[in-house]
């Protein structure tokens, strides 16, 4: 390799290492943001208080909306329970990528680690998508359940969040095991040499 090759090489890899080192704190940021949203939105829908979420404030699931303060306690339970399993499917996909840019900013890019996050970050994100596309029936169900027998919904909807977030964990899951592959191949040519 000459010596402009290897320079044009080293500038990519500081640009790789720089990008790396600020995603791993936005993603840093990100997942704070989650959490502290996730803390305030589980526990104002559970018990809506004036300090976090007002009883007044509406709910919408689906096609129908309600005021916290008219839904039963047992259901508020449940739908902060819905609410706080898709934040967390979210923290876990958003650490294992925080994870992928930390080990890019090692310059890792093969290791087993790396590899095991960008799979794991696929399965969350699928996880999440199909979650949030079984969270609008049962969430509308929790909603409605105390209503009288013509006011009880269950709404079934499909949009581009969930195609989303099936598609590209989907990706991510694929893209990881073929990396999972090509760092074998490369292993294995090592070897013969």
């Amino acid at each position: 390799m000459s010596e402009l090759e290897q320079a044009v090489r080293e500038k990519r890899l500081v640009r790789i290492r720089r990008v790396s080192t600020f995603m791993k704190w936005a993603v840093t940021l990100v997942l704070a943001l989650i959490l502290v949203l996730a803390v305030i939105v589980t526990i104002g829908i559970a018990v809506p208080n004036e300090l976090l979420i007002g009883p007044e404030e509406t709910i919408d699931v689906g096609e129908k909306e309600r005021a916290l303060g008219d839904i039963p306690q047992a259901q508020r339970i449940g739908l902060a329970f819905l609410v706080a399993a898709a934040h967390i499917m979210l923290i876990f996909a958003t650490w294992h990528i925080r994870t992928v840019f930390r080990h890019f900013q090692k310059m890792e890019f093969f290791s087993p680690k790396t590899l095991s996050n960008v799979i794991a970050f696929g399965i969350w994100l699928i996880a999440f998508g199909v979650f949030d596309l079984l969270s609008d029936p049962l969430g509308s169900i929790i909603v409605t359940i105390d209503l009288p027998e013509g006011q009880r919904a269950l709404d079934l909807a499909l949009d581009g969040d969930e195609i989303f977030f099936l598609v590209f964990g989907a990706l991510m899951l694929l893209f990881g095991w073929i990396l999972r592959e090509a760092a074998l191949i490369a292993d294995e040519n090592r070897q013969f040499v």
